[in-house]
Formats: structure tokens, sequence, C-alpha cells
């Protein structure tokens, strides 16, 4: 999908009647939920062919690492776009310019910083029968 221009942007957020609005910014995010939640059914579905417990067991185990950082960016994108409505309301284009970049970095910074965090800290649940 192209990028919008900068008078598309003033169109849709100051001119578009607000149903139609939603409607238009809100498909995009659902269809990417489904999509995520499909890519789950279908990888559990993958997995669950080899018939080994233990990996559909690690499927099941990762799906709350995903929702972490699914909250965490979440965080982000839902506090960053208040402060970008009332700027826009405003018109102070630059608040939601600077808003926008602000609340990218710091989901990107904290899920990094996440990532890296489970990634040092993780220890075996048990040692595997036979080692």
């Amino acid at each position: 999908m192209a990028a919008m221009t900068e008078q598309q942007k003033i169109e849709l957020f100051e001119r578009t009647p607000i149903p139609r609005a939603v409607v238009k910014m809100a498909v995009p995010t659902v269809a990417s939920s489904l999509v995520m939640v499909l890519y789950s059914l279908a990888d559990t579905y993958f997995v669950g062919i080899l018939n080994d417990p233990v990996a559909t067991a690690a499927v099941t185990l990762a799906s709350p690492v995903l929702l972490a950082f699914n909250a965490l960016n979440n965080l982000f994108g839902v506090g960053s776009s208040s402060l970008m409505s009332r700027s826009l309301g405003v018109k102070d284009y630059d608040t939601v310019r600077r808003t926008s970049a602000l609340g990218f970095y710091c989901a990107l910074f904290c899920s990094l910083l996440l990532s890296v965090g489970c990634t040092v800290l993780k220890t075996p649940a048990a040692d595997p029968p036979g080692r």
C-alpha cells in the first residue's frame, strides 16, 4: 500500500466523517490481527502433525511471549495515538510527528529489551531424560 500524502492525511483526519474514518483505519488493524491468529493456528496445526507432544507444548508456551510483545507495542501505540489525536485537533503537526516517532522507537527499544531479557534469563525447565 502506498504511503498517504499530506493532503490525504488531512482529508482523512479532518474532513472524513468519523464512522468512515474509523472503518478505513480499523480494517487493516483487524486484518493484521486475523493474520496473526491464522498464523498461530497454522503453526500449531503443522507442529501437531509431527505427533510430538514436546513440540506442541513448545508452540503453546511461546504464545504468551508473543502476546507480551504485542501488549508492549500496544502500550506505546495507544498512548501515543491519544496525544497524536489531540495534537491533530489543534493542528500541531510537529507534535504529531515527534509523538509518532517517540512511540515507535520506545516500542522498538522495549521489545528489544524484552527479547534480550528473555534470552539472557532463560533457563531450561528440566533436563531431558537420558542426558
